[in-house]
């Protein structure tokens, strides 16, 4: 007997078509990005400063900057300055002025290092971090101070939020400071990466994250997106490289939330 041979369509599907099947490849890259974890990536400097992100995350979010050419940068999580820095250097060779829009940086605690970088001895492109608050960054006051220095120098605003990895606290965050982003700028969630790396000694559990595996920055994506229609992915920064945001960085398409 016979049987007639099935057109090609109905049993194979062009990679293309259905990149969601892309599966050896996404799994090479997660793990090279714990690989990249055991190896202390977060031990790489900037112009001489720490700074805990992926050397293809900084080559990623300098084409985002360059890109949406915002006015200011808000980012939340100092820790030891270098990616309030390394915002600076983008905006300082994009050929912009110190004195006009510039870096916002906040963080629940400031460390040593970041206030002997941005105050006491500045590195040279301190003079672009226009605003260092310390605080929670979805506190009322906090979000205030950087609407009342926004407003006071209006443009654009690029939010990069890396900060708590706990889910709930990324979710709020999201909320409010989606609000700071027009039609056509951008929104980064910095390491929804932690899900991947959940029970590795990077990321074990433990008082501040009991339970990476379910709370994280990507679970927080996940329910804002799901609640959101004013948001879109945007993949073609980190698609083909290793990225601790991998599925993270949002373009603001519509102004307001559906």
């Amino acid at each position: 007997m016979n049987t007639p041979e099935l057109p090609a369509a109905n049993w194979r599907t062009p990679p293309e078509a259905r990149p969601d099947l892309n599966f050896v490849v996404k799994d090479m890259q997660r793990s090279y990005m714990r690989m990249a974890a055991n190896l202390r990536w977060y031990e790489h400097t900037w112009l001489g400063v720490p700074i805990w992100q992926l050397a293809d995350d900084l080559v990623a979010l300098q084409r985002i900057v360059f890109d949406a050419n915002p006015k200011w940068i808000v980012e939340t999580g100092t820790k030891f300055g270098g990616s309030a820095i390394f915002f600076a250097s983008l905006l300082a060779m994009m050929g912009r002025s110190s004195d006009s829009g510039g870096v916002i940086t906040v963080d629940i605690h400031e460390t040593r290092e970041a206030k002997a970088l941005l105050a006491d001895q500045p590195h040279r492109f301190a003079p672009y971090v226009r605003q260092r608050l310390v605080g929670d960054a979805k506190a009322p006051e906090v979000l205030a101070a950087i609407r009342q220095t926004i407003a006071a120098d209006p443009g654009s605003v690029l939010v990069f939020l890396d900060d708590w990895h706990d889910g709930d606290h990324v979710y709020a965050e999201m909320q409010v400071y989606a609000e700071l982003v027009e039609p056509g700028g951008i929104l980064i969630v910095a390491d929804t990466t932690f899900e991947d790396l959940a029970d590795t000694p990077v990321v074990v559990p433990s008082e501040k994250y009991p339970d990476a595996k379910r709370s994280n920055p990507r679970a927080a994506l996940r329910r804002f997106m799901a609640e959101r229609d004013d948001f879109a992915v945007v993949s073609d920064y980190t698609s083909s490289g290793i990225s601790n945001f991998p599925d993270s960085v949002l373009r603001r398409v519509k102004g307001g939330p559906a």
